[in-house]
């Protein structure tokens, strides 16, 4: 088991100094193995790494893993849907994949 205030605390000191990569790690190393990454908490510190770092697609699912987590918090799903926008596009054809309504 691990102190969770003494690695939050070191996850947000590097935070303050944009050191969003070496964030991301405790904020992985404190998911692992939890289902509910802490009500969906982790979920969003994870996503707002990965939006700090320009992936906007690992973001996106991210705060999406907040939302399943703990659907009440409405600031996890107005950050899912800033990301509204990210697709997959320009790989391929939307209507190759998506279901006529």
């Amino acid at each position: 088991m691990y102190n969770f205030n003494v690695l939050e605390e070191c996850a947000s000191a590097l935070l303050s100094r944009k050191q969003y990569y070496d964030a991301l790690k405790i904020y992985l190393f404190m998911a692992d193995g939890d289902k509910s990454l802490d009500g969906g908490y982790l979920g969003e510190r994870i996503g707002y790494c990965y939006e700090m770092m320009g992936d906007l697609h690992a973001a996106k699912y991210w705060y999406g893993r907040a939302v399943e987590e703990n659907p009440e918090i409405d600031v996890y799903h107005r950050l899912r849907e800033r990301f509204g926008f990210v697709n997959i596009d320009e790989i391929i054809d939307p209507k190759s994949y998506q279901h006529e309504p």
